[in-house]
């Protein structure tokens, strides 16, 4: 595991409850924390194509080097939830989601109810995974794991975290997107 690469993955600055796109920026990453390299793609706000971006990031250039895809959160661009199942199956690449907080599925329920015709579907793709409370450092961060044992993803998390709760992989990602949208980097992941 001394040089395995993650792909983090967050979504640029939107405007909610709009129509348009909005960024998705992934970093490719090695353990000892160097970039290999940048990737973007366009989701639609609200949409249902996050899943395929990602797959299509996992599968692009960096196919053969990545072994585990790190997202900011389920859902990117307001409510466009990502199918973490798919991605691990059609990638062959174990998949976490990194949330800070422990995410209010109750509230996202609420809210997918009021505004989507398919709120079926976008909920049960966010609680499709268990979401466990994990240590890391001094910090307890909330993740969604596929194709990884609770072990394998803390060391794999620890062994992303420079300092504070969230994983260079995806705290890179976000700084990245947010430099996109903004013209410098804002806010915390």
């Amino acid at each position: 595991m001394k040089d395995i690469r993650v792909l983090g993955v967050d979504d640029s600055h939107f405007t909610p409850h709009t129509r348009g796109k909005v960024a998705l920026i992934g970093v490719v990453m090695r353990a000892s924390n160097y970039i290999d390299g940048f990737l973007k793609r366009e989701i639609e706000i609200d949409g249902i194509d996050a899943t395929d971006a990602i797959i299509h990031m996992t599968l692009g250039k960096y196919e053969k080097d990545i072994r585990v895809v790190m997202t900011q959160g389920i859902t990117f661009g307001g409510f466009n939830v990502i199918d973490v199942e798919r991605i691990h199956g059609e990638t062959g690449k174990a998949i976490l989601v990194i949330s800070r907080k422990m995410p209010d599925l109750e509230s996202m329920e609420r809210a997918l109810r009021m505004h989507f015709p398919d709120w079926k579907e976008r909920v049960e793709l966010i609680r499709k995974v268990e979401i466990e409370k994990v240590k890391n450092g001094e910090w307890d961060i909330y993740v969604q794991r596929v194709g990884l044992d609770r072990k394998e993803a803390e060391e794999i998390i620890r062994k992303f975290t420079v300092r504070g709760a969230i994983p260079e992989p995806v705290r890179v990602a976000h700084l990245a997107a947010s430099a996109l949208y903004f013209g410098e980097s804002r806010g915390k992941p």
